[in-house]
């Protein structure tokens, strides 16, 4: 006989999936900020359906959100966004260019996280249509636009010839095709890969009941396959017969990752300490210590992060592929750095593991523009006061443990002694 707890595990456990489900259906993009990490998290994978995919972005792009939303528009915005961050129930309307010829609505909302003492939690939607229904009296859209409001990838295909004749975004993106390229495809080229035994039974169900579901591979621009879960109606629409077809993607992504390799490496000390008490400058000093990790290290880069807390500023030195052609002792300012946050939270470490999600205007000015998507920061203090940040990067996402010790962490004294030597101090 099951016991209280696991019912009220199991309980819990179909809430989270009733609830992430209902989450999808949303057409809007939902949220959550972590104020402490500063990382945003998008809890379903609703698209804006415009051509302009930079529209999530300007939740964690300062400088793009500058950009791509009306300067009448912008202070409200910032405003919203401040309250965001001090967990304050907060809405607002705005509008976004989001190309030369297209500006849209947008709706912002938000509230303090119930349930995350350290986020707030909210949605951004496109109101674009109710705007325009409000201001013009024009027609109903078309198919192509209603179905964009449709999370999961969605095919419209002809009985008469089996050509597409209506796509979403949300299948352009799975199939790696734009709009107008997916109207050129037909049934047989995007489901190419699959048994002529399965191809069969899909055809015996829709002549017998005008649906089927099951599993088919569909395949991409790239002659990917990628399995889904397909739901296939017959349908009647303006005099033509249909097939609505609907795809759910099995392979997400951690799937596709597989288990990811951690970077937080250790080595034998003795010769790498004698190696490191050698160097004359901080770029040799970064140098060696890149080169004394293992081979198959994830780590592509590593930079030293200078700390001047009362001048408002930290220079930065790299060394390593990405950071190629980087002036040594760049200076970024303070605030929105790295070492402000370990400061202001009190961390041990700081880990990034998808760059690709933060907020925080340093990781949009130095790292993502050098194609870095994760790291380890580790930081290092003098007499109480943090003077030094080293910063262990890497082009691939979920490189480095934050539960295991820092990456060369044995190393990491006789580092800081042979830093003070190139420092004159």
């Amino acid at each position: 006989m099951p016991t209280h707890n696991n019912e009220n595990d199991r309980l819990f456990a179909d809430f989270e999936k009733y609830f992430s489900s209902y989450l999808n259906q949303l057409p809007a993009i939902i949220w959550r900020i972590n104020i402490v990490e500063n990382e945003i998290s998008f809890l379903n994978s609703y698209i804006i359906p415009t051509e302009n995919q930079k529209v999530r972005s300007v939740l964690q792009n300062p400088q793009l959100a500058r950009d791509m939303i009306l300067s009448e528009d912008w202070e409200k915005f910032r405003n919203s966004l401040q309250q965001v961050r001090n967990r304050i129930p907060t809405s607002c309307v705005f509008r976004m260019r989001l190309n030369k010829n297209s500006t849209r609505w947008f709706r912002l909302g938000a509230i303090p996280d119930p349930l995350h003492q350290t986020c707030s939690i909210g949605m951004l939607t496109d109101i674009s249509g109710q705007v325009d229904e409000i201001l013009t009296t024009e027609g109903r859209p078309n198919l192509a636009t209603k179905i964009d409001l449709i999370d999961d990838p969605v095919l419209f295909v002809r009985f008469s010839d089996r050509s597409v004749c209506a796509a979403n975004n949300a299948a352009g993106e799975l199939l790696k095709y734009d709009r107008q390229e997916l109207l050129l495809m037909n049934f047989q080229d995007i489901f190419r890969h699959n048994s002529e035994t399965d191809l069969h039974k899909l055809y015996e169900g829709l002549i017998f009941s005008d649906r089927w579901n099951g599993k088919l591979s569909v395949t991409d621009s790239m002659g990917k396959s990628h399995e889904c879960s397909t739901s296939i109606q017959s349908i009647s629409r303006n005099g033509e017969n249909l097939l609505w077809i609907t795809l759910d993607h099995r392979n997400d992504c951690q799937a596709c990752k597989g288990i990811p390799v951690r970077g937080n490496e250790t080595v034998c000390s003795g010769t790498a300490a004698k190696t490191l008490s050698k160097c004359k400058s901080i770029e040799c000093l970064l140098e060696t210590t890149l080169q004394t990790l293992p081979s198959g290290s994830p780590t592509d880069a590593i930079m030293l992060s200078r700390i001047f807390i009362d001048e408002n500023k930290v220079e930065v030195t790299a060394i390593g592929g990405p950071f190629s052609g980087l002036d040594e002792n760049r200076t970024h300012p303070y605030e929105g750095s790295i070492a402000e946050n370990i400061v202001r939270f009190n961390l041990q470490n700081h880990v990034v593991m998808e760059t690709s999600k933060s907020i925080k205007p340093i990781d949009w000015a130095l790292f993502i523009p050098h194609g870095i998507r994760s790291y380890y920061a580790q930081p290092f203090y003098e007499n109480g006061v943090l003077t030094n940040v080293l910063i262990f990067c890497s082009t691939k996402t979920h490189s480095y443990d934050p539960d295991a010790a820092p990456p060369l962490h044995e190393l990491h004294d006789q580092f800081i002694a042979a830093l003070g030597h190139c420092s004159g101090k």
